[in-house]
């Protein structure tokens, strides 16, 4: 079912900040293979990906401040960890696994991924999406 880690989601106030900071610190590079900029608009949150290794993580910056869950994610904890997300095998089967475990699901998008609630997740935000 779960394959490993996709990714971990990192709230940052300015996305060329943080990629700049994620090269300079840990050598990390943008990832340009979606998208020839590396960037991409969610509507209410920028977001890029940046490499350290086999490790990705996913840069996401509000478009307007304080609003949508990344906006108000760095409006009340400021910038940081935001979820870790796991890469599963196959979405439905994985949905189904977490629900009868009494998790619960929020965030359905696309039915290929989804969030557990972080209060059914030991406070943790947990994403879960099948990468193909």
């Amino acid at each position: 079912m779960i394959e490993g880690l996709a990714h971990i989601g990192v709230a940052v106030k300015d996305i060329d900040e943080g990629i700049a900071f994620f090269r300079e610190k840990f050598g990390a590079e943008l990832d340009t293979s979606k998208v020839k900029n590396g960037k991409m608009n969610f509507g209410l949150h920028l977001s890029a990906v940046v490499r350290v290794g086999d490790l990705a993580f996913e840069l996401m910056q509000p478009t307007q401040e304080g609003v949508g869950p990344v906006g108000k994610f760095i409006a009340e904890k400021g910038e940081g960890l935001h979820h870790i997300s796991l890469k599963v095998d196959k979405y439905k089967t994985a949905k189904a696994d977490f629900e009868n475990k009494d998790f619960r699901i929020m965030g359905e998008m696309g039915g290929v991924m989804a969030f557990l609630h972080p209060k059914t997740c030991k406070g943790i935000l947990v994403e879960f999406t099948e990468v193909t």
